[in-house]
């Protein structure tokens, strides 16, 4: 599929050396249903980086996709719940007591609009 736009996100992991370890592990290996779920839904691409405790997402998604409407297809399936959930519980507690949650991030720059 090709993309039409990139969405980048963000979102901080538990300063915990162990649990960010965890959370890379896990990615190491990713469920087949979690893939399969993010090619239907549409997604081209998503890559995942870390610096320490810090994560960014690159989402290459058609036109057509909207962030709104969730990363996956919704209603999710068990497997996506289940692994949503899980992943969740490696994000930093804010101090609301809630997880932190991936969230959108401006571009401020692009060599492609000087060109």
């Amino acid at each position: 599929m090709p993309s039409d736009k990139l969405i980048i996100l963000h979102v901080d992991l538990a300063e915990d050396e162990s649990i960010i370890n965890q959370y890379i592990s896990y990615h190491a290996n990713v469920w087949p249903e979690i893939t399969s779920d993010l090619v239907h839904r549409p997604i081209g691409r998503m890559r995942i980086y870390n610096l320490k405790n810090k994560l960014a997402m690159l989402l290459e998604a058609s036109e057509s996709f909207n962030l709104d409407d969730g990363i996956h297809i919704q209603p999710p399936t068990p497997k996506v719940a289940e692994w949503s959930k899980l992943m969740a519980t490696f994000n930093k507690k804010l101090a609301s007591g809630e997880h932190d949650a991936w969230t959108p991030m401006n571009q401020v720059y692009d060599t492609g609009d000087y060109s």
